[in-house]
């Protein structure tokens, strides 16, 4: 029996007889040459999550399973691309990514006159641009990837190719590496640098990519195409001036740049652009985060809990990634104590409700947003403390099942 074939059976049966009585199937281990080395999850986790997942391991069963059962949806939706519908950009060129900017409204008084800022209320005709074509291709890839890794099933792996060539690669449909037009403002004749803000649904598309190395059909030029890609993108980031905008914001969306811009740097092949950021993040969590761990720019937002948890999982996510190049953000304290502990410390009591809080908060806080941080903290700080508090939080504890699968806490947490 040859090695492909070997490899292609080689799998488990689970009986997920606790979970509605079905059952699904996945591969034990898909024999490679080298451990992934993924940026925002841990590739040397994978082989402990694929035992865990033989074993039966509930949390991580439940994952896969949504993780399957999102793959199989996208095997049903068609490929999306940047080109195929939508208005056309300020440039005409319909590869240029192009967005609404989510909390602008007609002005009830002026109803033909430029759009004005209603914080916190989500314009639903911002639907009709690119960013939920952006959604449904991130949706499909990180369903799709992470389905084939753990279940040897191909046919996932085939179509996130697609999906991917399709969006980033080919001539006639690709984006093209920037967010120049991203959340325009409708009666307004500037760009927003908060267009930059979108390339989040990407995040995961890296890693995702980066497992897919190991897949037969994503070939040699797929993966330098790529890289090349995101690393246009960083470069744009980095001397557009809407990039440059973006830079100096002092609240999540400054936070998150870097985290987005560190991350496709990385992958982009321009370590270079990552460290010098990467440097620069003491005086961003100095001007970020007050004396008593409060961050001033998100307290005067309409949900401002919300976008607090929301500035310190970017802050946690820039410190994780500058591990990668031995830059440790974490043990940072300013003289007076400013740090990434001290923006977590601060809203940790607000979170659990054991205190009121003071600020506003218009909309239900979604606890998705805290599992995270707290797991990602859990991470960064390597402290078990983190990892405690995920399981007193209101609804549900665990993060995104890509998350769980691809980012697992330590084995026992």
């Amino acid at each position: 029996m040859n090695t492909l074939l070997k490899q292609r059976l080689h799998f488990l049966s689970l009986s997920l007889v606790l979970m509605l009585s079905t059952a699904f199937t996945f591969a034990q281990d898909i024999e490679t040459n080298t451990t992934p080395s993924l940026l925002l999850g841990q590739g040397d986790q994978l082989p402990r999550i694929k035992k865990e997942l033989a074993a039966g391991k509930t949390d991580l069963v439940a994952a896969l399973k949504n993780i399957v059962a999102e793959a199989d949806a996208a095997l049903e939706q068609p490929i999306v691309n940047v080109v195929a519908e939508g208005a056309l950009p300020p440039s005409g060129d319909p590869h240029d990514y192009f967005s609404y900017s989510p909390y602008w409204w007609p002005d009830a008084e002026n109803p033909d006159g430029p759009y004005i800022w209603r914080d916190g209320v989500t314009n639903p005709d911002r639907r009709t641009s690119d960013v939920s074509r952006l959604e449904a291709m991130s949706k499909a890839v990180t369903s799709l990837v992470p389905a084939w890794y753990f279940t040897g099933e191909e046919k996932y792996a085939e179509r996130a190719v697609q999906q991917i060539r399709a969006w980033y690669l080919d001539p006639e449909t690709k984006m093209n590496p920037n967010f120049r037009y991203g959340q325009k403002r409708r009666g307004h004749d500037y760009n927003s640098s908060g267009g930059i803000l979108e390339s989040n649904r990407m995040d995961w598309v890296v890693d995702c990519a980066i497992l897919l190395e190991d897949f037969s059909g994503w070939t040699a030029k797929d993966k330098t195409d790529l890289r090349n890609w995101f690393g246009e993108l960083a470069t744009w980031m980095v001397e557009s001036p809407e990039g440059i905008e973006e830079a100096m914001q002092p609240n999540n969306h400054g936070a998150w740049y870097n985290q987005h811009l560190i991350l496709f740097s990385l992958y982009g092949e321009k370590p270079e652009i990552a460290r010098t950021y990467l440097e620069l993040m003491p005086a961003r969590i100095f001007g970020q985060v007050f004396i008593d761990g409060r961050q001033p720019q998100e307290l005067i937002r309409t949900n401002a809990l919300s976008y607090s948890i929301y500035g310190a999982r970017a802050l946690v996510g820039v410190a994780r990634l500058g591990l990668h190049l031995d830059v440790d953000l974490f043990t940072y304290r300013s003289t007076e104590g400013r740090s990434i502990r001290l923006a977590i410390d601060y809203i940790t009591p607000f979170i659990l409700g054991k205190e009121e809080w003071p600020g506003n908060q218009i909309r239900p806080l979604r606890t998705g947003r805290a599992n995270e941080l707290y797991w990602n903290a859990a991470l960064g700080f390597q402290e078990r403390e983190f990892a405690t508090i995920l399981q007193k939080l209101p609804g549900d504890s665990m993060p995104s099942p890509i998350v769980q699968l691809l980012d697992p806490l330590p084995e026992g947490w």
